[in-house]
């Protein structure tokens, strides 16, 4: 993708604080200029941003089932870099975009149903129509089978990241904030979703690092993997579903291997999940709830502990 002056000027902007908060805030200004663009907006200086740009990327964001903790943080940054600009317009609350930081626990699943996913892959690994049709298949799996972000499932590093004999899978590129993590004990499902990507592994334009996006097309990928989820009516206005959903999937399934039952947002109240997990456990149910919320988590990208995130996957238990 070719720079823009909104990336540009987040680049250049004198930040104050430690580096490393400097780095979230830049990154998170990155993430809101590109989806300004993807939304159609040309505006190009902080300075000119205004209230209706900010509800733009939160509808964007909000369609594509992003959480409203993930929304305020990036709206934080915008905040930051639109005041480094003198540029005091935006509303210093995210009410009115209809975000409301602390509520991002799921009240609903949306995970996506097996067979759903499974029959769009089927269909892109066989769209004669769509040069891109199968390498999108395989990304889509990587999502679904491994909880990989979209931006991961296309630049993770097969190659050099990829332990076959270990199991092991060490996601470093396309992370939220910039941070790595390596998933373990991998199942046969996953290590043949992994094989099956092998065949679309291509030099990224940085020396020595794999991808699994076309030879130079960069950034632009995306635009075409979200043109194979149109396709086969993986859109939340088509089926309900978005890739993200294939995320939401993993970590349901994750969820009830581990634990025996369902998760909150897979019953009407709290009250009623918390019987029916005593039901199928006993006194045991809040240990097996922790555990594999913690596991969920880490393999989301995150500490264990970080219940706000869990929560966003699985309802709160509480």
């Amino acid at each position: 993708m070719k720079s823009i002056s909104l990336v540009w000027g987040t680049n250049k902007a004198t930040l104050s604080g430690p580096r490393s908060k400097q780095h979230r805030v830049r990154q998170n200004a990155r993430a809101f200029a590109k989806r300004l663009r993807r939304a159609g907006f040309g505006v190009q200086k902080w300075s000119k941003i205004s209230n209706k740009h900010f509800a733009a990327v939160a509808a964007q964001m909000k369609d594509e089932n992003v959480g409203d903790g993930r929304i305020a943080e990036v709206f934080s940054a915008a905040r930051t870099l639109c005041e480094t600009y003198g540029n005091d317009s935006i509303s210093p609350t995210n009410d009115v975009f209809g975000v409301r930081r602390g509520t991002i626990a799921n009240a609903n699943s949306k995970a996506v149903a097996p067979g759903f996913v499974q029959g769009a892959i089927d269909k892109l690994e066989n769209e004669h129509g769509y040069e891109y049709g199968p390498r999108c298949a395989a990304q889509i799996r990587l999502q679904w089978e491994l909880g990989l972000r979209r931006e991961e499932s296309a630049k993770v590093d097969l190659v050099s990241d990829w332990d076959r004999q270990g199991r092991t899978l060490h996601v470093q590129y396309g992370t939220k904030g910039g941070r790595p993590r390596t998933l373990v004990n991998l199942s046969d499902r996953q290590q043949a979703a992994l094989q099956s990507a092998l065949l679309f592994v291509s030099l990224s334009d940085r020396p020595g690092i794999h991808n699994l996006m076309p030879e130079g097309m960069g950034d632009k990928w995306q635009e075409k993997l979200s043109y194979a989820a149109r396709l086969c009516g993986f859109t939340k206005k088509e089926s309900g579903w978005t890739l993200h959903s294939n995320r939401h999937e993993r970590f349901y399934t994750m969820y009830v291997a581990h634990t025996g039952f369902q998760p909150p947002n897979q019953h009407e109240s709290v009250a009623a999940f918390q019987q029916a997990a005593y039901n199928a456990a006993g006194e045991e149910w809040p240990r097996l709830d922790a555990e594999a919320r913690d596991e969920i988590e880490v393999t989301a990208g995150n500490s264990a502990g970080r219940r706000d995130v869990s929560d966003a996957y699985l309802g709160s238990s509480q």
